[in-house]
């Protein structure tokens, strides 16, 4: 495949360049950087500066970008989601053939749906920095649950980071993560009933708020929500405001009848294994790191530059995107798998509104409320 001329979009102060999404797309092989936008001017000096580009390749206005570059891929790096949408549209309307998207993927079903016609239509792929899936271990996780390790799975447990954050804005920035790998190992939501609540007591559309870093509509200090998965297990997602410790909950927990496995999002060593499921206590089952390749190879040491392992793990999905490009075929993680974890927290929110359960397919105007 041809090297792809890539074009990135960072906004300072308003989400900056997300987990350096610019650098790590940058330092992906097959891959020339050929532009910036960035409507801070600072920022935008400091983009250019970093990426070693003449200052007429900086632009303050992204749109300007798209028409005077042409590139072939577009990475859209800034953390906050109220702009996602519009600039993944008109980077394929522009001619792209790929775009790389931070997380969250957008803030609504219907900016997913418009997403996903556009692409469709310029028969473009997108990429989403749902970077834990790209993770060497992730692979070996699969590999053990396929070929029986811990059993029949029984459920997939997974929390949030409990912080401050604690209920629905957890579920929104950090919930994405963990949904996208429930959904991957446990297979297709079915249905979702969920308690959401907030000072004790159940949300009502008056608790609807703009969530910050442009997320969209949030409520709840506290989530607990069930899900049917097509391959049989159930999966649960919960969050607590303030409930985190010094080690973090957030992570997915996969029990099965004779294992568990925990992942552990963007951490080294990322996975572990327990020979028995969490109930077995009449002796010492030791949590045992997964590498690469597996349980016979070693985990990289907790002492490793946790950044530096991450941004791998992001090279590796942007490689992903490329070769879905020359392939013709959907990314691992790409826009089908986003829309999947929107209409997963549409269904929390819709469910915890009125107690009921929530089935799939969605119906059409199912949205968060405001």
């Amino acid at each position: 495949m041809a090297t792809m001329r890539a074009a990135v979009i960072g906004r300072t102060g308003r989400g900056d360049w997300g987990h350096a999404i610019d650098e790590l797309v940058a330092a992906t092989p097959g891959v020339e950087l050929v532009a910036v936008a960035d409507e801070s001017e600072p920022g935008l000096a400091q983009a250019v500066t970093r990426h070693a580009l003449d200052a007429a390749r900086g632009f303050r206005d992204w749109r300007t970008m798209l028409a005077e570059t042409r590139p072939d891929l577009v990475a859209i790096c800034m953390r906050h989601v109220d702009c996602h949408a519009e600039m993944a549209i008109a980077a394929v309307e522009a001619g792209a053939k790929g775009v790389f998207l931070e997380k969250p993927f957008v803030r609504t079903r219907a900016e997913a749906e418009s997403v996903i016609a556009a692409c469709r239509k310029a028969n473009a792929k997108l990429g989403l920095a749902y970077v834990n899936r790209h993770a060497p271990s992730y692979a070996a996780v699969r590999d053990l649950i396929e070929d029986g390790r811990i059993g029949r799975v029984l459920e997939l447990r997974a929390r949030g980071k409990e912080d401050h954050r604690g209920g629905g804005e957890d579920l929104v920035v950090l919930g994405c993560h963990v949904l996208d790998m429930m959904v991957d190992l446990g297979g297709a939501p079915q249905w979702c009933q969920a308690s959401v609540s907030v000072g004790g007591r159940p949300i009502d559309p008056a608790d609807f708020v703009d969530g910050p870093e442009g997320i969209g509509r949030i409520a709840g200090d506290s989530i607990a929500a069930m899900f049917g998965l097509a391959n049989g297990p159930i999966g649960y997602f919960a969050s607590t405001r303030d409930a985190g410790q010094k080690q973090p909950a957030f992570g997915l927990t996969i029990v099965g009848t004779k294992g568990t496995i925990h992942i552990r999002p963007d951490h080294v060593p990322h996975a572990w294994l327990r020979e028995a499921p969490p109930w077995r206590t009449e002796k010492e089952y030791p949590w045992k790191p997964i590498g690469p390749q597996g349980l016979d190879s070693p985990a990289p040491a907790a002492e490793v530059d946790r950044a530096a392992e991450r941004a791998g793990w992001g090279r590796l999905a942007v490689a992903d995107l490329l070769d879905a490009i020359a392939d013709d075929r959907e990314p691992e993680t790409g826009m089908y798998a986003g829309r999947t974890t929107v209409e997963m927290i549409t269904a929390v929110f819709a469910s915890g509104l009125t107690g009921e359960r929530v089935r799939w397919p969605l119906a059409a105007a199912l949205e968060t409320p405001g």
